[in-house]
């Protein structure tokens, strides 16, 4: 049976697959995808609904910005961008993210 879906449900659940991809927190990314699919004007929200969607839609930008400089990288260094991955990029920011914490554990 196929079930039927309201366009903002569909948006939302757009919203919340492409924030959970880009590695945003579970639940802030449900409250987020909401928001945002709703449509919310910002003077209808609270200040902490308000600085949860800039934090999470910043969050996004800057994961979206890092992905694109990996991309650019890997392609200076020959790697054909048809098979690097989102999964290669997270991998490598979870080592590089793994030896920081090591580094100043041993400090």
């Amino acid at each position: 049976m196929e079930e039927k879906f309201s366009p903002t449900q569909k948006q939302e659940q757009l919203f919340r697959t492409e924030l959970i991809k880009w590695g945003i927190e579970f639940e802030k990314a449900i409250k987020v995808a909401r928001i945002l699919a709703l449509n919310i004007p910002n003077e209808k929200l609270s200040s902490s609904d308000t600085a949860l969607v800039e934090e999470v839609c910043q969050e996004w930008f800057e994961k979206r910005k890092h992905w694109e400089q990996f991309k650019r990288v890997m392609a200076q260094h020959g790697a054909n961008l048809n098979e690097v991955t989102l999964e290669d990029y997270q991998r490598a920011n979870r080592r590089k993210e793994n030896e920081s914490s090591t580094r100043t554990t041993n400090q």
